[in-house]
């Protein structure tokens, strides 16, 4: 029998599937590496403990939830934009289901700034794309952003939105979609 090749890249791919289909609580070194087939030391070599496989295995998540084909973005309008984001991220939380609840207990409180700053990253890109797409989108009424009600204020409020609708495992966007239709057009 071959013996299995082992990267960091493989053993991220076991690890996402155990989040995917038993969730973030079931994840353990142990599980990890029989799914791998490969020794425990082998994901200590990877990962010096439990939580920098988590941080990393969040990261991961975060980015197949996130990451969008945003070369698209310019031929939709701002609202199109918008609500393709939200299937894409309703389908990865349907594959990472109680992700968003859960994964922030996982931690302890001295590696608790590292998951936060991989979740940051994530919605930092996210912010800059939807602000490309309302400046792309010429039928956006630009005369509607003053000193108080900038794009970025707009942004912020729509991911509030956006993650509080995905918590409550709500994926009815038509309220929001509508409220930045008669705002913005």
């Amino acid at each position: 029998m071959a013996s299995p090749i082992i990267s960091k890249e493989s053993i991220l791919k076991v690890a996402k599937e155990i989040v995917s289909t038993e969730g973030l609580n079931a994840l353990n070194i142990r599980k990890v590496a029989r799914e791998s087939g490969i020794a425990i030391g082998s994901v200590y070599y990877y990962f010096p403990s439990k939580d920098d496989l988590l941080i990393d295995v969040i990261e991961g998540v975060w980015e197949d939830i996130f990451k969008l084909d945003y070369a698209g973005c310019e031929e939709n309008s701002f609202v199109e934009y918008i609500e393709r984001i939200f299937n894409h991220t309703a389908e990865g939380i349907k594959k990472y289901p109680n992700f968003f609840t859960i994964h922030s207990l996982s931690f302890k409180a001295q590696n608790m700034n590292k998951a936060k700053g991989s979740m940051r990253k994530y919605l930092e890109k996210f912010k800059a794309n939807l602000k490309i797409s309302i400046d792309r989108d010429a039928n956006v009424n630009q005369d509607a952003f003053d000193a108080d009600f900038t794009k970025d204020k707009l942004v912020q409020f729509i991911i509030s939105g956006l993650v509080s609708l995905v918590i409550q495992k709500n994926y009815d966007t038509m309220t929001l979609i509508n409220m930045i239709k008669k705002i913005l057009y």
